[in-house]
């Protein structure tokens, strides 16, 4: 090679590491704005914040951050396969990664956070090939149970995504979501509006619950399915707009909704999932937003409706975790101490997957907040309610009218 090759060769080299440090750059901008590094809280001030926007993720890029030095390096060596998220739709977790359901891409990506890895499922071919997952439960052992509402059963990977066996052959259903509890496989089935129960053990049927003669107890359209750990059942449902709480055995304990885009009401009810604590949130894909409810279904709060950077784009599946609290902590603000992570997946946009982070703020005592706020409420109702009932007296006093209690039409006079 002559000097003037080498330094042209040399000049080309510096150029590319130039350029690929420029690309590393708007790269890890590109990350750092996708991840949500704004602080952006539910409910917006003066209110308490109780749930932060943490980050959101698109594809591998957000999630495996070393994708972009390999640019620097310039040697021809492969790096791992970028890995989009085209249509996602269920979330599970469980064992410190987060499963999602790609519908259109018919796999379940495998999400470790922690560790910066993003995979496919290592069991999705031959016998074990999905066609359409819609959504994913992981058991204590950390087997996986796919819900596929095109090849009409639920397959079962182990922990380390190989296939074991299919539930529910045919059984003539549609599974659209999927649970595990105990020695109980729950699969949802949307065309008989039931929930079919399977021995996790020996795959046999057991039986099945969800129907009522009373439409305000049964299932209706049922979309999306959590278990609460402790045998009972929550089931969003489009044909009424309602969640239904079952127990194993069928049991009808408590009905909470119906259609409409009013606080409480559902006009598209898809995710469900409950946390260790009892709370219950609900995905609504007309609202795109998330509400929460307590134990006894009272509306606390929602978040994620539109006009935000963490805003949800006609979301789905919604998974909640107490694992790895100690990375989530990184991506909240500093004084604000998580207690739980949330993760809701849209449908489509740059957030298919938005990470949220349920706390409080530190320092504050939210208890007395609260009964500052419940007093402050009660007050003023009072004073509204005094001042209604003044201006009442004195239109009486003006036509001549009674008062109330002085033999009034209201109060009869004493006899």
């Amino acid at each position: 090679m002559s000097k003037k090759d080498a330094n042209q060769e040399r000049m080309w080299r510096a150029g590319m590491k130039w350029i690929a440090l420029a690309l590393l750059t708007i790269s890890l901008t590109a990350c750092a704005g996708r991840s949500g590094m704004k602080r952006v809280f539910w409910p917006a001030p003066p209110d308490l914040p109780r749930v932060q926007f943490l980050k959101a993720i698109k594809d591998s890029t957000d999630v495996v951050e070393s994708k972009a030095l390999s640019l620097l390096a310039l040697n021809g060596s492969n790096s791992d396969d970028f890995i989009p998220l085209v249509k996602p739709y269920g979330v599970a977790v469980g064992n410190g990664k987060v499963y999602v359901c790609d519908t259109v891409q018919a796999d379940v990506l495998i999400i470790d956070l922690p560790n910066k890895k993003m995979t496919r499922l290592p069991g999705n071919v031959n016998a074990g090939r999905l066609k359409k997952p819609v959504n994913v439960a992981v058991d204590e052992q950390g087997n996986i149970y796919v819900a596929d509402t095109s090849r009409l059963e639920v397959l079962q990977y182990d922990p380390e995504g190989s296939f074991l066996r299919s539930f529910g052959r045919g059984k003539d259903m549609k599974p659209v979501a999927v649970g595990v509890e105990g020695n109980f496989v729950y699969i949802l089935d949307q065309a008989s509006s039931q929930v079919h129960l399977f021995d996790r053990i020996t795959g046999d049927y057991q039986k099945s619950i969800g129907r009522d003669e009373d439409p305000r107890k049964g299932l209706s359209g049922p979309t999306n399915m959590a278990t609460d750990g402790k045998g009972v059942l929550y089931v969003s449902n489009f044909g009424t707009g309602r969640v239904i709480k079952l127990d194993r055995d069928g049991n009808f304990l408590m009905g909470y909704g119906r259609l409409g885009v009013n606080f409480g009401e559902f006009g598209r009810p898809r995710g469900v999932a409950v946390d260790k604590d009892g709370l219950v949130y609900v995905v609504d894909a007309a609202a795109q937003q998330v509400q929460i409810f307590d134990p006894q279904m009272r509306l606390l709060m929602f978040f994620g409706a539109p006009g935000t950077p963490g805003s949800l784009n006609i979301p789905a599946g919604i998974a909640v975790t107490s694992d790895n609290l100690g990375y989530y902590q990184k991506l909240a603000a500093p004084d604000f101490i998580l207690d739980k992570v949330l993760f809701v997946v849209s449908q489509v946009g740059d957030h298919m997957i938005n990470v949220y982070g349920l706390g409080k703020k530190q320092g504050l005592d939210y208890d007395a907040e609260y009964r500052k706020a419940l007093a402050d409420q009660e007050k003023r109702a009072a004073e509204a309610a005094e001042k209604a009932r003044k201006a009442q007296e004195g239109k009486d006093k003006a036509t001549g009218q009674p008062a109330i209690g002085e033999g009034s039409a209201d109060v009869p006079p004493a006899q």
